[in-house]
């Protein structure tokens, strides 16, 4: 398939014969050999500072992260966003940038501002605005793709620095916490089953939390739109807010949906002394809290992460199937 100039000149040689997550590999070692601003970034990551909180039978992580001020502390308004140059059209990438086309209408690209070891981007070829709605499927997609990877969705008001461009991000599966704990027996309570579908929330959790699990994508989907229609609307958005992950294992799709009401707690908003600087994504949502503060890392605590999760978790939400 041929591909407009802006995208084929950013385009890798992808050899058909490997998987996919060795395809990503490969990018990977060239992207790090090649593009300096990546290496020096993923070099920084390595000493990126972590922590665990303890949650029930769960775990929280906190991770010290001063690179994530670009997307933590941006500034989203309407205005900025539309007077600023859209860094994810490949018209605006840099030079060195390369990755691979997928499902022939996504660019994969290594995301240079890592909070994994393995971050990657997943934009679409044209500039539209995020929205979920149509895309499921594809989200879906590809998390059976990549298959070593958990691949996540930010609402434009749930932590999407560019909710003018629609957009994936992927992580190398098993440092969130959700991803064990969608499957602790213990936090389940079954909200509908049929054959083919289970869906449940997890209780005892904090934030609301629903996974979609089933072997067929069309179930999935389904599902998924009953619960996307009571949502409330949120005007900005043009969606409901929410956040969204997707895995696939033992031959079977995972979607976690993290229905939101706000976009950042109040504890954001406070004077310098007592503020907190940690705007939740779906990385947060799923137990990954990222500041770029210091001293919000050293000092955050579990009474903390509770209000920052009531404060923008949509936890009253009764669901009909």
């Amino acid at each position: 398939m041929g591909y407009p100039n802006n995208i084929s000149k950013h385009l890798l040689i992808a050899n058909a014969s490997k998987s996919w997550n060795d395809k990503i590999e490969a990018m990977y070692r060239q992207q790090l050999q090649n593009w300096k601003m990546a290496f020096n970034h993923y070099r920084q990551y390595e000493s990126v500072e972590k922590r665990e909180i303890s949650l029930n039978e769960s775990k929280l992580i906190v991770q010290f992260n001063p690179a994530r001020a670009r997307s933590t502390c941006a500034d989203l308004s309407k205005k900025t966003i539309e007077n600023r140059r859209c860094f994810l059209c490949a018209h605006h990438l840099p030079e060195d940038q390369k990755g691979y086309t997928i499902l022939e209408k996504y660019l994969l690209l290594v995301n240079p501002f890592p909070i994994f070891e393995r971050h990657l981007t997943i934009s679409d070829f044209d500039h539209i605005p995020q929205k979920i709605e149509g895309r499921i499927p594809d989200l879906l997609e590809l998390s059976k793709l990549l298959s070593d990877f958990t691949v996540f969705y930010n609402g434009p008001k749930c932590g999407a620095s560019a909710p003018d461009h629609f957009h994936f991000q992927a992580a190398k599966s098993g440092f969130m916490p959700i991803e064990k704990d969608m499957h602790n027996e213990s936090l389940i309570k079954i909200l509908y089953s049929t054959n083919d579908l289970k869906v449940y929330e997890l209780e005892k959790y904090l934030r609301k939390t629903i996974v979609l699990k089933s072997a067929s994508v069309e179930a999935i989907n389904e599902a998924f739109l009953k619960i996307y229609k009571q949502l409330p609307f949120d005007e900005e958005s043009d969606e409901p807010r929410m956040n969204l992950l997707a895995l696939y294992e033992n031959n079977e799709y995972h979607l976690i949906l993290f229905p939101r009401k706000d976009q950042r707690p109040q504890c954001y908003f406070r004077n310098e002394e007592n503020r907190i600087i940690i705007s939740p994504a779906s990385v947060e949502m799923a137990g990954v809290l990222v500041t770029p503060n210091e001293e919000n890392f050293r000092n955050l605590k579990l009474a903390d992460i509770e209000e920052i999760y009531s404060d923008v978790s949509l936890n009253e939400l009764n669901l009909k199937f």
